[in-house]
């Protein structure tokens, strides 16, 4: 083979494969390529939260209730660079007003490092002492501020990501298989049973999203365990999520079934299942891929806002949603603005995650220029 031809196959990308080529075209898009880099660091701040976080999310500062967030120095009073330090705070009281304000106290610095010892944490079952930052002294220090019992937002919210992103996966799982098991079967096998399952998919899709997740999650029982409400609240998101996968797996199988390939082993005597395993599900599985990219957002958004309402995630269990609870009125967002930050988790997850997706559509996309 002459080098012209070599050089035109590789670029044409000849004898790849499918994913091969899906994975060139992914990682040549720049936007998708970012959006995968904020998964992995998130999925890492849901994986590691005990070692990310300098505090276990119930451990109380009493002394620093509604504390602003604490500026990290790297430049002393001098001059100069030295080893980064944050600064405590003294509360002053205006003798008017009386509104409490936080002045920066040079005499109560604390100086950070790396890999200090802190509170106890459990990864796998086993037990861990090392935090990724802290104070060398041991004492207290708030990146993100502390909330009204004095606990430290940066590591709850950093705790929250664990309970939102498990919700987010363990959603849009269940409802991928549901929803890829009833829309495969009902578009391969047609007939009376695609008449049955699509009078049930339309009966559910018929129901407003919003008013019956509020109906429905009113009903968990209050008194119940933490852990039980977080997983009648994931069935109850599934319950409405997985009829859309399935009504657009339905079309599409309609039309693979007629291919040539899925007729010839037919012919051969293939059995129904084979031919769905084999044949149907692989042609489908660029669709669910990306399918699943976009429904996981969706579900954080869903969670964070039905948490934020009182209607999800339960105390002591930790989510964004939990966390924004804390600031419903006006009062406490003008007195400590600060407990808004799970927002910016909450916008940079979906946006992260959106771009992923996009990514994933382009590179997948059969009709995409190489």
């Amino acid at each position: 083979m002459s080098d012209i031809s070599m050089n035109a196959e590789a670029k044409t990308g000849a004898g790849l494969s499918y994913w091969q080529l899906v994975r060139r075209r992914f990682f040549r898009n720049r936007y998708g390529v970012v959006g995968l880099i904020g998964c992995l660091l998130i999925l890492l701040s849901a994986t590691f939260p005990g070692f990310i976080a300098p505090y276990a999310p119930e451990t109380k500062d009493r002394a620093t209730i509604y504390s602003p967030p604490q500026r990290i120095h790297i430049v002393a009073p001098e001059g100069g660079l030295t080893r980064p330090y944050v600064l405590g705070f003294t509360e002053e009281m205006d003798a008017n007003t009386f509104e409490i304000t936080f002045v920066p106290d040079p005499e109560a610095r604390q100086n950070l490092a790396l890999f200090v010892k802190g509170d106890e944490w459990t990864w796998l079952g086993m037990t861990f002492e090392t935090r990724l930052f802290g104070t060398v002294e041991g004492g207290f220090f708030h990146l993100l501020g502390t909330d009204s019992l004095g606990r430290d937002v940066f590591s709850r919210m950093i705790a929250g990501t664990r309970v939102t992103l498990l919700m987010g996966l363990l959603v849009m799982v269940a409802s991928c298989v549901i929803g890829t098991g009833i829309g495969v079967s009902s578009g391969y096998f047609g007939g009376r049973f695609d008449m049955v399952v699509q009078r049930i998919v339309e009966f559910v899709k018929s129901f407003p999203d919003l008013p019956l997740y509020l109906a429905l999650v009113a009903i968990l029982p209050r008194r119940a365990e933490p852990i039980t409400i977080f997983i009648m609240f994931a069935a109850i998101l599934v319950l409405l999520r997985w009829a859309d996968l399935s009504r657009e797996l339905r079309g599409k199988v309609i039309s693979i079934r007629s291919m040539d390939y899925v007729r010839s082993a037919v012919a051969v005597g293939a059995s129904d299942g084979r031919i769905i395993r084999r044949h149907i599900v692989p042609n489908t599985s660029s669709h669910i891929i990306v399918w699943a990219t976009y429904q996981l957002p969706e579900v954080i958004l869903l969670e964070s806002f039905l948490s934020f309402l009182g209607v999800g995630v339960q105390a002591p269990m930790v989510s964004w949603g939990t966390m924004l609870n804390q600031v419903r009125d006006f009062q406490s967002f003008a007195a400590a603005p600060w407990l808004m930050a799970p927002v910016g988790m909450i916008v940079i997850s979906v946006l992260a995650f959106n771009a992923f997706g996009d990514g994933l559509r382009d590179a997948m996309d059969p009709y995409s220029n190489d």
